[in-house]
């Protein structure tokens, strides 16, 4: 009798063990699988173009990347759709075999999951309006409010950064809801997912913008549980299948090619419009005989004076009957004090920061007085 309770608490405990050790973290994925007669794969389907809403399907890179791991596998994809944050917890429990969503590889999350090798390269970028192109780096970040998505890189390296200072970072479920902020002036820029960013911005925000360079690099993998060992090899013959067909190449043409190209372009037009603005100008002045008895030729020789940060002096004015002009170089946009002491002038003019490298202003003078008026 007392062998027979000995060999009752052994395996007890020999239960207890399995139970509590080890990586198991879920359901077999093989045997989940065996009885739905399906894969589930988990995903936020709210990353254009990599996983987005088709009716009450999903569509996408990443979609197409899991239809043809579901086909290997012999089995049909189900997809579940959950929020970014519940993604990793649906796989922990079991409620899904892996997660395809756009997710970077991280030191962090190898910790309690498995990642497949990479099929994506990413990294982090700075979105913001076209109209605040003075923001270019994460330096330029300084002192302004930033959004990020809940849980994702972007929202963690700005938590380490240290470039940019006195910042306030506010959380949204997504990158798109952090663009729409952004359009809305609620916030200064946007951290996120380079390619998603630029994706997005181009399908939907024609007002925003990316810098074009990245403030990390990652890369896209497939997630598993750390104990399915043989659904990870699988995962990876896939892939490697993909990459050495071509079909890999070909998805990201289909799902990405003309966007970034186009959206390349426009962030180049809008650098070198930007760069027009800023650029010095040359100022012509025109004055403009309308009416009254002013001798004209009494400005002969004469100079008009910009006093801002910098002091510029015109050319001497010429006339001849009732026009005369004369001109600036170098002028920078911004605010100045104009002087002409002939009219005893000492009035503000700003300087236009316009896409030319020059201005033109008519003096028209008249019984009047003197008028300025910008062309």
């Amino acid at each position: 009798m007392r062998t027979i309770k000995c060999t009752v608490l052994i395996i007890f405990l020999t239960l207890g063990v399995v139970g509590c050790g080890g990586e198991k973290e879920g359901p077999d994925a093989a045997t989940q699988m065996r009885k739905n007669k399906l894969v589930r794969i988990a995903t936020d389907a709210v990353n254009l173009p990599f996983e987005f809403g088709s009716g009450t399907g999903v569509q996408g890179f990443d979609v197409d990347i899991g239809n043809e791991i579901g086909t290997d596998l012999g089995y049909e994809v189900k997809w579940v759709k959950i929020p970014f944050e519940r993604l990793f917890e649906i796989l922990k429990n079991g409620e899904a075999e892996m997660v395809i969503s756009a997710i970077s590889i991280t030191q962090e999350r190898k910790k309690e999951f498995a990642f497949s090798e990479p099929y994506y390269d990413s990294g982090n970028t700075i979105a913001h309006r076209k109209d605040k192109m003075e923001i270019k780096d994460l330096a330029s970040l300084s002192g302004r409010k930033l959004g990020v998505q809940s849980s994702s890189t972007g929202s963690k390296f700005l938590e380490t950064q240290k470039t940019a200072t006195n910042i306030t970072v506010v959380k949204f479920p997504t990158l798109d809801d952090a663009l729409g902020a952004l359009n809305r002036t609620e916030i200064d820029a946007v951290i996120g997912d380079e390619p998603i960013l630029t994706y997005s911005i181009y399908k939907s925000f024609p007002n925003l913008i990316t810098i074009g360079t990245r403030l990390t690099e990652e890369e896209y993998g497939v997630v598993v549980r750390r104990s399915e060992k043989e659904l990870l090899a699988k995962v990876n013959e896939s892939l490697q299948r993909l990459k050495k067909s071509g079909e890999l190449d070909a998805l990201r043409k289909k799902w990405f090619q003309d966007v970034m190209e186009q959206a390349r372009k426009e962030r180049e037009e809008a650098t070198r419009q930007q760069a027009l603005k800023d650029s010095p100008k040359e100022i012509t002045f025109t004055f403009i005989k309308l009416s009254g008895t002013f001798n004209m030729e009494r400005l002969d020789g004469f100079q008009l004076n910009l006093v801002g940060d910098q002091t510029f002096q015109s050319n001497p004015i010429l006339t001849t009957g009732n026009r005369g002009s004369c001109k600036l170089n170098g002028v920078p946009p911004g605010e100045y004090r104009l002087s002409m002491p002939i009219f005893k002038l000492n009035t503000s003019i700003k300087i236009p920061n316009l896409p030319s490298r020059t201005v033109a202003f008519d003096m028209n003078i008249s019984s009047g007085g003197l008028q300025i008026v910008q062309k």
